[in-house]
């Protein structure tokens, strides 16, 4: 991510206590927030907790991610779903289902590069946030350099248009790499996190942001504890 950047935009809310700062999540199954997470917090609701506790309650993290979208159904949304609630930074993560589904990456690039103009123009920060690494094993040979080009089209568009990146796929491959076994204990299932990818999402995302990541939960140390080492410094 641009660090400079974001610290310097997310720095100034601090002082801004008169008005109502909003940030928009905007994506797919792994922004949403919905019954399968069993009453635990995603990456977004840490995230939301984490600002209003350290920025202040002023600032408010709205989550509209849904699950199974693309880039063209982020299109199709954006005005009912980001724009109307005149956000002051969008945090976009897609391409999961856009790989999946079998979309061209020209047009997965020309359609992200659309979405992040359309924020832009808003007058918001649009900040591209890449995903994990998902259990290549549950998908077909090849699907893993497939992901990866999907993957690499947020790093580029980010700094070829100047957009802050999240990007958790440099922090979660290697981790799979290392101990491909180990690294199950943060899915859900192949495509998506379980309560610990998700908090080591949202504190990824804080430091990006500049900010003091979460602790662990009361209750979640015997699950970390079981955490191969090379995953658990991450916590």
């Amino acid at each position: 991510m641009d660090k400079p950047k974001v610290f310097e935009t997310v720095s100034t809310w601090k002082q801004r206590t008169s008005d109502s700062i909003r940030v928009v999540a905007f994506g797919s199954s792994n922004t949403q927030l919905s019954l399968v997470h069993a009453g635990r917090f995603n990456w977004v609701t840490w995230l939301a907790v984490a600002m209003e506790a350290q920025i202040g309650h002023h600032v408010c993290v709205i989550n509209r991610g849904i699950g199974g979208e693309t880039t063209t159904d982020l299109l199709r949304r954006i005005e009912r779903d980001v724009l109307s609630f005149k956000p002051e930074m969008v945090i976009v993560t897609i391409g999961g289902n856009d790989a999946a589904k079998g979309l061209a990456i020209d047009q997965y690039e020309r359609q992200l590069s659309e979405v992040g103009q359309i924020i832009r123009s808003s007058g918001a920060e649009a900040v591209l946030q890449t995903y994990y690494c998902p259990l290549y094993e549950c998908f077909n040979e090849g699907f893993d350099r497939h992901f990866e080009q999907f993957v690499q089209v947020n790093r580029d568009l980010a700094a070829k248009d100047a957009y802050p990146l999240i990007d958790q796929y440099n922090l979660f491959q290697p981790l799979r790499q290392a101990d491909p076994t180990g690294y199950t204990a943060l899915m859900r299932d192949g495509f998506h996190v379980n309560h610990l990818g998700n908090l080591l999402m949202a504190r990824n995302a804080l430091r990006c942001f500049q900010l003091e990541p979460v602790a662990v939960p009361a209750g979640w140390e015997n699950d970390v504890e079981q955490l191969p080492a090379v995953i658990r410094q991450h916590f």
